[in-house]
């Protein structure tokens, strides 16, 4: 598994937004270090298909150009596109990390505890396609599944950056603080699934558990921050939920996962991008072991 959308030209766009004219001067110097990535092929492909006329009738585009009330074609590339970044690139980030942390000695016990939730679900339920998939209709009830995900994302965040916002009119008291309007406060998942021990005590340690039990249930998804909250919260959030559980189903109805040999921790460690996170050595490497069949029995 290897990262394949790192991007490191978040500090040129950010010198050019910030101070124009010192990116004039050091431009040249900075294109060397940090080169601004092109327009991907994603966005094209997306572009060229919203132009087209009767999109499939089975598309998001489709239904969101649907006239009367149907978005221009440049509207629903927006849209759709949203969709991609925010459902997609990231989700990858955290799988990347959730999946190398499953497969670390301390953690295999969860991941045989996951091949075994997988394996009775797939034996209870009819497979939708080859391969022993579990009814897409039920995989998203799996309770253990749902609990290695949470935890995941609460211990990896994808995005671990903060995510400004402005103080409304008349001022805010948060915790005991008066905070005038206007000011611009922020919070980040990181530090968000981490301060408060009474609702996640050893927060640094994976424990898909914490999230099978019912006391603090309220307080653990109020603190869950992994795609912010509010009217303002992550648009790809369903679609990513839903790609991280199918993947991990794929994977751990017939693999089992251990890192390669030529991996280390300091490789694994996050690197921040301000954006997005990535493996400090820009990949994960792991080895994919298939589940013998006396093995499912």
């Amino acid at each position: 598994m290897r990262e394949v959308t790192f991007d490191s030209s978040l500090q040129n766009r950010l010198i050019q937004y910030y101070s124009p004219t010192v990116h004039n001067l050091i431009g040249d110097a900075l294109y060397l270090l940090a080169k601004p990535r092109e327009t991907p092929l994603a966005d094209r492909f997306v572009l060229e298909a919203s132009s087209r006329p009767d999109p499939a009738p089975f598309t998001l585009l489709s239904r969101l150009t649907d006239k009367p009330q149907g978005l221009e074609p440049l509207d629903a590339a927006a849209e759709c596109l949203d969709h991609m970044a925010a459902g997609i690139d990231t989700t990858g980030d955290a799988l990347c990390f959730l999946m190398w942390e499953l497969s670390q000695p301390r953690s295999l016990c969860f991941q045989r505890r996951l091949q075994d939730e997988l394996r009775r679900a797939t034996a209870t339920a009819p497979p939708v396609r080859p391969g022993g998939s579990v009814d897409a209709a039920g995989f998203d009830s799996l309770p253990f599944l749902n609990a290695v995900v949470m935890e995941g994302l609460r211990c990896f965040p994808a995005i671990p950056m903060s995510l400004p916002r402005y103080v409304p009119r008349g001022g805010r008291t948060i915790e005991g603080y008066h905070v005038p309007e206007g000011t611009i406060v922020s919070c980040q998942a990181y530090s968000m699934h981490r301060i408060d021990m009474d609702v996640f005590p050893e927060p640094d340690r994976f424990n898909p558990d914490r999230w099978l039990k019912k006391d603090g249930d309220a307080e653990r998804k109020r603190l869950f921050f992994a795609f912010a909250n509010g009217g303002r919260s992550c648009v790809g959030k369903h679609l990513a939920l839903a790609e991280m559980k199918l993947l991990l189903q794929g994977v751990y109805s017939q693999f089992t996962t251990l890192p390669d040999l030529s991996m280390t921790p300091e490789m694994m460690e996050m690197s921040d991008l301000l954006i997005s996170s990535r493996p400090h050595g820009q990949k994960c490497l792991l080895q994919f072991l298939p589940i013998k069949q006396d093995d499912r029995s």
